[in-house]
């Protein structure tokens, strides 16, 4: 799913994690804003994950770890919080990983 540049706004929403033969999911350069769902870790047939340059916030959620077969993530230029999940390492297919590169908030 191809839907980057597009001045898409608001949050992502729960029902993404119904699309689990998502293979691409491309969402970057976009006005996103809050949470990136946990439902996002029931996207196991996700192999691109991009997100960035977006205005999510919070922690990037644990479930993200349920991607096994994951191999680009790019999450940057956004206004994530908290640590990065140690389900992060869960993704071991990762040829291109470009998980955060954080903004400092508040």
């Amino acid at each position: 799913m191809n839907l980057y540049n597009n001045k898409l706004s608001d949050a992502i929403p729960a029902s993404i994690g119904n699309l689990t033969n998502l293979q691409t999911l491309n969402l970057y350069n976009n006005d996103l804003s809050g949470a990136i769902p946990t439902e996002i870790g029931n996207l196991t047939n996700l192999q691109v994950l991009n997100l960035f340059n977006n205005d999510l916030s919070d922690a990037i959620p644990a479930s993200i770890g349920n991607l096994a077969n994951l191999q680009t993530l790019s999450l940057f230029d956004n206004d994530l919080s908290g640590a990065i999940p140690t389900e992060i390492s869960n993704l071991t297919n990762l040829t291109n990983p470009k998980p955060v590169r954080q903004r400092v908030v508040g």
